[in-house]
C-alpha cells in the first residue's frame, strides 16, 4: 500500500514537471490543431456512417430531431461521438451501437465514466418465449419540456421486452407545449390520463396506479430514461426469484447528454435504507403489494418513493437487486439529481418520514444531521433499558497501551453500565504484571489469565464465558476512545433484531486518517475500505459517513448481542489469528443478520501494536494465506462475492473504484 502511494506521488510530480515545461507550452497551438483535426475527422466519419446506414434523408431527419431535443450543442455532440446526447438516437430501437460503430464506448462523462449500451441477444425472441410478466410503467407529468418527455417515452418504446403498458398522467400541466406533446399519436400500449386539477406527484402517480394492469409497476420520472434492456432484465429477475420488489443500479445524464455518476449499489441493506434512499431507480414493485400499501402518500411528496420502500420492507423480505444500470436519471436545474439542496423541502420531508418510520416500528431514536453535510441525516437509536455491556480485551505485555485504552474507556464513556474483562495471554514483564494486579481491584474489571499460545478466537471465547453482559464488545488493547457516547450509539444498533455485528470507525494516531470504516470482500481477500482517507472523506455515496450495512467489520472494535454471538457458535478457534472476525460476521450474515458500521462512533487504533503486522515476514504471509483459504472453505458462497459491494466495481478497489 505504501509503495503504491509513493509511486503515485512520483507520477504526479513528473506530470507537473511536464505540464510546466517550455516544450509543453510551445507545442500548445499544435496540440490544438491536432484536436480540431481529430474532431473534424470524427464528424466526417459519423456523417458517412449515418448516410450509409440510414440514407441522407433519414439522417437529416435525425439531425433535426437531435437539434429540437438538445439544441446545436446536441448536434455537435452527435457529430463527435456518433450518438445523440442521453441515448441511442441512431438506428432502430435497441440497436447495439457498440457493435455497429463502437462510438458509444468513447463517450466519457465528466468523471470519466463510460456507459456502454447493452448488446441485444441474437436469440432474444427465443428467450422472450419463456417470460410472461407484464409491466405497467407509470409516469407522472407536470410541465415537462416536450423534448425530455419524448426522450422518456422513446426509452420505453425501445424496450427489448414487449409486455408493457405505459401510463402517462398529466397532472394538470398549464404548459401548452406539454399538453400538445401528449396529443401526438402513440403506441397502443400507451395510456394517457389527464387530471382535472393538480394533485402533486403522489396524487398523479396514484391515478396512474389505478389505471395500471401489469403484474408489476415500474416508476419512471417524466424527464428520465430506461435503458433498452431494463424490462427484460427485470423480467429475468422476477422469473428467477419471484420477488415483490426489485431495484437496479443507475447513472445520470448531464445537461449535454453524457452519462455520469453511476451508482453501483449493494444488495438489500435495511440500515442503509434508513440512512439514504439508496434503492432509488429503477424501482419495480408487485402491483398487488403497492395496492395493499395504499399507493404513495402525498404527505411525503418529494420522498414518496423512499416512504414506499420503507413501508414495503415491513411487509416482505422478497427483495432483489439487479447489478446493472437500468435507469438514466437526468440532471437538470432544480433537480435533486444535481443537488439535494435544490429542493430544501425534501430534506425536512426525509427527516420526518424516517422519524415516522421509527414510531411505526416501535423504535426510539433521533435523526442527526451529518456535521460534514447537514442536508443528510443519520439515525441514532436509543439504547433499550440499561443492559450491561461486557468489554472484552485480550492483551499481553502491553502495559502502556492497555493502560491508555482502559483510561480512555473510564474517562470518556458517558454510558457507565459496562464491565471490562481483560484476557492476559501470559504476560511476563513486571510492569505489566503489576498493572494487571492493580486493575483487579477496580470495580467492574476482571482479569483472566490464559498462559497459552496466542489464539485470538480462544481468548475472546474465554472472555465471553467470564462476562455477564447481554451485549458483548470485543476491543483491541491498542485502541483509545474518542466519542463519548460510543457505547450507546453502537448498542442502539446492536439491539435491533435484524442487526448482527456493529463496527466503529477507527482512526490512525492523530485522528485524521481512516484505519477502518468497514470491511470489503475483495479479490485479494477481506480488506479495509477507505484506508488512509481523511476521516471526513465522503466516500462512495457517503459510505464513510453514513451508517451502511457491510459484509464484515473489524474485530478491533466489534459489538454484538450475546444471544446472537452464541447462536452462531462464537469465534472459530481453528482461525487463531487472522480472519476470525470476518468469519464471525459471515456466519451472522448467513443466518440472516445484517452487519452495520456505526460511523459516528470513533476510536484511535494503533494498528497491530500488540502483535505486529501479518505481511512483514514470509512466515506470517504464508499463515495469512492459509487462514484466508480456510475462511473461504467455510464460506464458499462468499468467495469473490460481497453482497454489500457490487461486481461493477474494481475487484480490489478499497475506495469503490469503478472497474
Amino acid at each position: 500500500m505504501q509503495d503504491a502511494e509513493a509511486a503515485n506521488v512520483a507520477l504526479r510530480a513528473e506530470l507537473t514537471r511536464i505540464y510546466q515545461s517550455r516544450s509543453w507550452q510551445l507545442t500548445g497551438p499544435l496540440r490544438w490543431l491536432l484536436r480540431r483535426a481529430f474532431q473534424g475527422r470524427a464528424a466526417m466519419a459519423t456523417l458517412l456512417w449515418a448516410f450509409r446506414r440510414r440514407g441522407p434523408k433519414a439522417t437529416l431527419t435525425d439531425v433535426r430531431r437531435i437539434r429540437q431535443d438538445h439544441g446545436i450543442t446536441g448536434v455537435k455532440f452527435w457529430l463527435l461521438n456518433g450518438v445523440a446526447p442521453g441515448g441511442a438516437a441512431q438506428g432502430e430501437p435497441g440497436t447495439d451501437l457498440a457493435a455497429t460503430k463502437g462510438a458509444l464506448a468513447d463517450v466519457r462523462g465528466p468523471d470519466g465514466y463510460v456507459y456502454r449500451a447493452p448488446r441485444r441477444p441474437a436469440d432474444l425472441d427465443a428467450r422472450l418465449k419463456d417470460l410472461s410478466t407484464t409491466f405497467s410503467i407509470v409516469v407522472p407529468i407536470y410541465n415537462t419540456p416536450p423534448a425530455l418527455l419524448e426522450a422518456a417515452i422513446r426509452s420505453v418504446e425501445a424496450q427489448w421486452y414487449p409486455h408493457w403498458q405505459l401510463v402517462l398522467v398529466d397532472d394538470a400541466s398549464p404548459n401548452p407545449a406539454t399538453r400538445a406533446a401528449l396529443e401526438q399519436p402513440r403506441d397502443p400500449r400507451v395510456t394517457i390520463l389527464r387530471q382535472p386539477a393538480n394533485q402533486g406527484i403522489s396524487g398523479a402517480t396514484n391515478a396512474g396506479l389505478a389505471a395500471a394492469t401489469g403484474d408489476f409497476v415500474v416508476f419512471l420520472d417524466h424527464d428520465d430514461e430506461l435503458t433498452a434492456d431494463c424490462l427484460y432484465e427485470l423480467a429475468l429477475c422476477i422469473a428467477a426469484h419471484d420477488p415483490d420488489f426489485v431495484y437496479s443500479d443507475e447513472d445520470k445524464i448531464t445537461e449535454d447528454g453524457r452519462f455520469t455518476q453511476p451508482f453501483f449499489k449493494p444488495d438489500w441493506s435495511p440500515d442503509t435504507m434508513m440512512s439514504t434512499m439508496y434503492t432509488c431507480h429503477v424501482s419495480c414493485v408487485r402491483r398487488s403489494l403497492v395496492n395493499e400499501l395504499g399507493g404513495l402518500r402525498p404527505e411525503y411528496d418529494g420522498c414518496q418513493d423512499w416512504d414506499l420502500v420503507l413501508r414495503l420492507a415491513e411487509r416482505t423480505t422478497r427483495i432483489q437487486h439487479v447489478t446493472k444500470v437500468l435507469y438514466h436519471w437526468r440532471i437538470i436545474p432544480q433537480s435533486t439529481a444535481a443537488d439535494l439542496n435544490a429542493k430544501p423541502y425534501v430534506v425536512s420531508v426525509s427527516e420526518r418520514l424516517r422519524a415516522d418510520t421509527l414510531a411505526r416500528r416501535g423504535l426510539k431514536g433521533t435523526l442527526e444531521p451529518l456535521p460534514q453535510l447537514p442536508s443528510y441525516h443519520r439515525v441514532r437509536y436509543d439504547i433499550r433499558g440499561t443492559p450491561t455491556i461486557s468489554i472484552i480485551i485480550p492483551s499481553r505485555d502491553n502495559q502502556p497501551v492497555l493502560s491508555a485504552c482502559l483510561d480512555s474507556i473510564r474517562a470518556r464513556s458517558s454510558y457507565d453500565r459496562y464491565e471490562i474483562v481483560v484476557l492476559d495471554n501470559g504476560s511476563r514483564e513486571p510492569a505489566t504484571l503489576g498493572y494487571l494486579n492493580r486493575i483487579r481491584a477496580w470495580p467492574g474489571v476482571k482479569v483472566i489469565r490464559h498462559d497459552a499460545p496466542f489464539n485470538y478466537s480462544e481468548l475472546n471465547n474465554l472472555g465471553v464465558a467470564a462476562a455477564t453482559g447481554d451485549i458483548l464488545l470485543f476491543l483491541n488493547d491498542d485502541t483509545e476512545v474518542l466519542t463519548t457516547d460510543w457505547l450507546e450509539r453502537m448498542a442502539g444498533y446492536a439491539q435491533l433484531d435484524h442487526v448482527g455485528a456493529v463496527g466503529a470507525k477507527l482512526l490512525y494516531p492523530g485522528g485524521e486518517k481512516v484505519q477502518h470504516a468497514g470491511v470489503l470482500n475483495l479479490f485479494n481477500g477481506p480488506s479495509h475500505a477507505f484506508l488512509r482517507q481523511d476521516r471526513n472523506h465522503y466516500g462512495y455515496f457517503l459510505r464513510n459517513l453514513l451508517e451502511y450495512n457491510w459484509l464484515a467489520v473489524t474485530g478491533a472494535c466489534l459489538m454484538v448481542e450475546r444471544r446472537k454471538f452464541e447462536a452462531v457458535g462464537g469465534f472459530d478457534e481453528t482461525l487463531p489469528i487472522a480472519y476470525n472476525d470476518v468469519d464471525l460476521c459471515m456466519r451472522l450474515h448467513e443466518v440472516g443478520y445484517y452487519n452495520v458500521m456505526c460511523q459516528a462512533a470513533e476510536l484511535i487504533h494503533h494498528e497491530s501494536i500488540s502483535r505486529g503486522l501479518d505481511f512483514v515476514s514470509p512466515e506470517k504471509m504464508a499463515r495469512l494465506e492459509q487462514e484466508r483459504g480456510r475462511l473461504y472453505d467455510r464460506h464458499p458462497g462468499l468467495f469473490l462475492h460481497d453482497p454489500f459491494g457490487n461486481p461493477n466495481l474494481h475487484p480490489n478497489g478499497g475506495n469503490f473504484e469503478i472497474a
